[in-house]
């Protein structure tokens, strides 16, 4: 008994209708049901299906730009979920990272304050030679 094909050509062109549409890689496998390996594992094998895919993400790119909903930038979900790596998205989701709440709320131990030395040195100092 063999395992049954779960990728065949009209899970393929499936795919790439759901890639070349602007749906996220692993958003496309799992409306499919399929791992996210699958079509990685086919474009390593087949040439012919690479090179749909990478026509399929060019369109899939075109798509999420000229989406009607412009993204808000500087924020952490635009950075998270939308994959926008621009300046002011990136610094938002690195301090929201710095500020998650597991570190909030965390023991801070300042430093103990500088004691004067207990014992004058018997090395002569610059203020005792001048």
């Amino acid at each position: 008994m063999s395992r049954p094909v779960i990728f065949d050509e009209t899970a393929q062109d499936t795919y790439l209708a759901l890639i070349a549409s602007g749906v996220p890689l692993g958003d496309a496998a799992t409306k499919l049901g399929i791992s996210r390996r699958t079509p990685n594992q086919l474009k390593n094998r087949d040439c012919g299906f690479a090179q749909r895919l990478a026509a399929a993400k060019t369109a899939g790119t075109a798509a999420r730009q000229a989406a009607p909903r412009p993204l808000i930038h500087g924020r952490p979900a635009t950075y998270n979920h939308h994959k926008c790596r621009c300046t002011p998205c990136t610094t938002a989701a690195s301090h929201a990272r710095s500020n998650a709440p597991d570190r909030k709320h965390a023991t801070i131990h300042p430093l103990p304050a500088p004691q004067p030395p207990a014992d004058p040195t018997k090395f002569p100092v610059l203020a005792d030679v001048v």
